[in-house]
């Protein structure tokens, strides 16, 4: 199994328009995002579980690494929907 380190490293060798693609989909279609995650993670030669994705999501999240990414034109830190799920 991959680390917590090499997901990040993964996730911030992303284009900006993936992770608003990917906010997006979470937002809107949970089960595509993990799809679409976990072949981000095959890409890059990681292997993780669902809940091992979702830990290192939460993590991330928590950290605010995702603060900055537009998600439906707006940051992700100032989405209303996004808020509801992950209150401060």
């Amino acid at each position: 199994m991959s680390n917590f380190k090499e997901f990040k490293t993964m996730i911030n060798n992303l284009n900006e328009e993936n992770l608003s693609e990917l906010c997006e989909e979470f937002l809107t279609n949970h089960e595509a995002a993990m799809n679409r995650l976990f072949k981000y993670c095959s890409d890059f030669g990681l292997m993780f579980d669902s809940q091992e994705i979702k830990d290192n999501m939460t993590i991330m999240h928590r950290n605010g690494d995702f603060d900055n990414i537009a998600c439906f034109g707006i940051q992700l830190s100032e989405n209303q929907l996004y808020k509801k799920f992950h209150p401060s």
